[in-house]
């Protein structure tokens, strides 16, 4: 007798290798119910499909993620991936003029000369890092140049993505959090905003800014500001993770089949269908959720009304009854949908997007290392529910050197903090000078503190503005300040230091981007 079947999207240890555990479902479950966190699921294709295409059953009202929907959240309508008609339809309709086949082959070249400017630099070498050296790059920088986001600024939206996707392993999406951090990507597009109005070119953000279109209640309009801020935001997302996860399992699946890999080395004509095939075989996005609308029954079982069902597309995918032997890799497989982009009303806007990223990304590498071999001893798999791939996966050029071993070395710990300096407390007042070391460099600032009584006031000057801090607290030798910067984007940066003689030292928590270190010494 075989065990019970169990299926957590939050289990870490589940996510390494979800494929067995579909397959039961789809054998024996194909309706499973999660008690725990209450939802429904289903596996198999034709179930994934039906429910796609039946808008009024199955609802995107809360959107496409089951915390999303056991919150009932509310998006803005110009969230159009988590809306119903007719906020849906007047979004999306004018977003289909403006991401086109014509656009899309537009930027064919640029995408090639992205690659081209991550992948050259390691030719000669031993090592390469299908993430780090290209995932993380080309994406980000592609989908920027789409929309007129300045490359100075492209990190901070890949970091915003990433920490919004981000989970604890084990658990849910914590909602509350989820939302400040949109809040704050949203901000930080108020000045790209601005600027693109006064300055015009041929982008997707120009377009956004002059386009009219009907809105849902039919009144013929150009965007507000706020509108624009949320299209883009989506668009930067959805173009970042996408592709990223994407060239990951390109990565580890053709290393994986390198007679494959070796024949498509050979005849670049089989690209398209082996991107068509690594997104059936490891889909970025596993699953999407929607909302059942009334009581219903599937499976002789019913579903009631309010109820969250999740839509397992990686088990879809591999459905027997769909794709003969559909646990296997076969880049000369028959060509047939599948689920990966979705399909109905909500079939992923940036697919062809996607693909063409996908394709060149793989032409260009193929031209440089024909031959790889995946560590995956020293890969790291995401820790997220909602998408599925890798933030690190590092692979010899040509195959692994024998009797080699390699490992990603460990950070360095962190200093242990000097004592603080006994002669008594050293005077705050005064300038400081500090020096954030961010994603892109040495970060510096003037610090100016005041004191009156116990209370200490004063501003911090940096990139072209200069604004009052906030909340300065000092406890013992610790120190805790907030400076609200509006160059280049508006955000909030927490700054967490300790004194010792006249150099402050921390970490400084920059909104959505993350935390960096930072030292300040007396003037």
């Amino acid at each position: 007798m075989s065990a019970a079947i169990s299926w957590d999207p939050y289990n870490a240890d589940l996510a390494k290798d979800p494929y067995p555990t579909y397959k039961r479902l789809r054998e024996e479950m194909p309706l499973y119910y999660n008690e725990e966190h209450d939802f429904y699921a289903v596996t198999r294709f034709a179930d994934i499909e039906a429910t796609l295409r039946d808008r009024d059953l199955f609802s995107s009202r809360h959107g496409d993620i089951l915390e999303f929907i056991k919150a009932k959240s509310v998006m803005p309508d110009s969230v159009f991936i988590h809306q119903d008609p007719p906020k849906h339809t007047a979004y999306r309709s004018l977003m289909q003029r403006i991401i086109t086949p014509k656009r899309m082959h537009a930027v064919e070249q640029d995408i090639r000369a992205l690659c081209a400017r991550s992948l050259d630099p390691l030719v000669g070498g031993d090592r390469l890092d299908f993430i780090a050296n290209l995932g993380a790059e080309m994406p980000m920088r592609a989908v920027s140049m789409l929309l007129g986001i300045p490359e100075k600024d492209q990190i901070a939206i890949r970091q915003s993505v990433d920490d919004r996707l981000r989970t604890e392993a084990g658990k849910p999406i914590d909602i509350a959090a989820q939302q400040q951090l949109q809040q704050d990507a949203l901000s930080g597009f108020d000045e790209y905003i601005a600027w693109r109005e006064k300055n015009p070119s041929d982008d997707m953000m120009t377009e956004l800014l002059q386009s009219e279109f009907k809105d849902p209640e039919g009144v013929t309009r150009r965007l507000t500001r706020d509108e624009i801020s949320n299209i883009v935001n989506v668009v930067a997302g959805a173009g970042n993770e996408t592709t990223n996860r994407l060239i990951g399992w390109m990565g580890k699946t053709l290393s994986e089949n390198p007679d494959q890999r070796r024949e498509v080395a050979k005849n670049f004509a089989l690209i398209p269908q082996t991107v068509e095939e690594v997104l059936r075989f490891e889909p970025p996005g596993p699953f999407l959720a929607r909302e059942v609308m009334r009581d219903m029954e599937l499976h002789g079982r019913k579903i009631p009304k309010g109820a969250a069902i999740l839509l397992l597309v990686a088990a879809g995918n591999r459905d027997e009854s769909r794709f003969v032997n559909g646990d296997s890799f076969n880049i000369h497989r028959e060509a047939r949908p599948h689920m990966t982009f979705g399909q109905g009303i909500h079939v992923c806007i940036g697919a062809p997007l996607a693909r063409l990223e996908g394709r060149v990304a793989l032409e260009e590498i193929l031209k440089r290392f024909p031959d790889w071999e995946v560590d995956l001893d020293n890969a790291v798999l995401s820790s997220t529910s909602t998408v599925r791939g890798w933030d690190s996966l590092p692979a010899w050029i040509g195959s692994k050197p024998k009797n080699v071993t390699v490992s990603i070395p460990k950070p360095a710990a962190e200093p242990a903090p000097a004592p603080a300096a006994a002669a008594g407390p050293v005077s705050l007042e005064g300038t400081w000078n500090v020096v954030v070391k961010g994603p892109t460099g040495p970060q510096p600032a003037v610090l100016v503190l005041e004191k009156s009584g116990d209370t200490y006031t004063g501003s911090q000057s940096g990139q072209g503005s200069t604004t009052p801090i906030a909340d300065f607290k000092l406890t013992g030798n610790k120190v805790y300040w907030v400076n609200h910067v509006t160059k280049p984007m508006k955000i909030k940066v927490e700054f967490n230091g300790e004194l010792n003689g006249n150099v402050l030292s921390g970490k400084a928590k920059a909104g959505f981007m993350g935390s960096y270190p930072f030292t300040a010494t007396k003037a």
